[in-house]
């Protein structure tokens, strides 16, 4: 059963948004070409260390990427997918094409919360029996928003709402909300772990890299003998990973956190790196330069909608992003815009103005 209280969904206000934007499902075609796409695509492939990269189908990106890496006879898993009848049956196919069964593998390390990487955990821990690690944070927010109780749905509802979400969309938010914690069921038996620490596979040691940003509490995993990391979300070969604001005290700046994150990978020598979508890429270094140039650019763009009259939150979302296929979309852009807002205070460039409970933002 569903514990939380939708604060405010009483008192929701009508806020119109800005003109040609919000939720476009028409937008939905993109994502069933992209799942045609997977049809051309590998399931597995083998990369250097005896490292198979296992495709799962999902929307946009067109896959997310499950590592399974050698270890004294079994395997480790570094994130698993969300849970769906497609992604259960390519995991069942990819254990046969490479020939493993569940019960070898021996650990599953995932990089961070999102569903796209968590959602299997449980059900693969049923069939292997294997720990799962996550970072303290990640833990958190996985039993913040698919607990018992949910507390932390609650508060990212309400903070929707005083910053101008529209009272339609809002409905549509919280049926999302409700719905969503299917896709990371069972939920798995967590074992935390940390960066500073190190975890041990296959007799290679891996140092677990704090890379926050995308996501409070995200980890990568560093082999230095080898100059490879398993990155996750937090540096995107093909694309500049969305930065989302969650409440609760879990990440007060993403935008600053990730900029941290791309000066603290900077000491890393890294020859290959995995990602969590797209296929793993070389030329690290460059990527990191590239990252901030295209977070500057992002900012930018977001600023230029920031007038001296103040708007909510939601119409600088409307303004800055394309129209969003899903609910999901719309609310990656429009936290992605929250926590892009709080640099900008950050760095006095805007001003939050409160209005009937709803927060105003304009420029300085």
């Amino acid at each position: 059963m569903l514990h939380v209280l939708f604060a405010g969904a009483d008192r929701q206000r009508d806020h119109t948004a800005a003109e040609g934007v919000r939720y476009c499902p028409q937008a939905k075609r993109i994502t069933i070409k992209r799942k045609e796409m997977m049809n051309s695509m590998d399931l597995v492939s083998l990369h250097p260390n005896g490292i198979y990269q296992i495709r799962l189908p999902m929307g946009n990106p067109a896959w997310v990427n499950c590592y399974l890496i050698p270890d004294n006879g079994g395997y480790s898993v570094i994130d698993v997918g969300m849970h769906t009848e497609t992604a259960v049956e390519m995991w069942r196919r990819a254990s046969e094409q490479i020939g493993f069964t569940f019960e070898q593998i021996r650990s599953i390390v995932i990089t961070h919360h999102h569903p796209d990487h968590y959602g299997l955990a449980g059900w693969l821990q049923q069939q292997s029996g294997a720990p799962v690690y996550v970072s303290s944070l990640a833990k958190r927010q996985i039993e913040g928003l698919w607990g018992e109780n949910r507390w932390l749905v609650g508060s990212m509802l309400e903070m929707y709402r005083e910053n101008g979400l529209p009272a339609d969309v809002y409905a549509e938010m919280v049926q999302h909300w409700q719905g969503n914690g299917e896709q990371v069921k069972p939920h798995a038996q967590l074992t935390e772990l940390n960066p500073g620490s190190s975890i041990v596979i296959g007799g290679e040691h891996y140092e677990v890299v704090d890379m926050p940003g995308h996501a409070a509490g995200h980890i990568g995993l560093y082999n230095k003998a080898d100059r490879l990391l398993l990155c996750g979300d937090a540096i995107m070969p093909d694309s500049l990973p969305d930065t989302c604001f969650v409440p609760g005290g879990v990440d007060e700046s993403p935008v600053e956190s990730f900029l941290q994150t791309l000066k603290r990978m900077e000491a890393y020598e890294v020859e290959l790196a995995f990602p969590g979508h797209y296929d793993p890429f070389s030329g690290f270094g460059k990527r990191l330069d590239e990252l901030r140039e295209l977070n500057a650019e992002r900012q930018s763009r977001l600023l230029d909608q920031i007038r001296p009259e103040p708007v909510t939150a939601f119409e600088i979302y409307a303004r800055s992003f394309p129209p969003a296929a899903s609910i999901l979309q719309l609310r990656f852009g429009f936290t992605e815009t929250l926590s892009r807002l709080r640099w900008a205070q950050e760095l006095k460039l805007v001003e939050p103005v409160r209005q009937d409970g709803v927060v105003l933002y304009r420029s300085t």
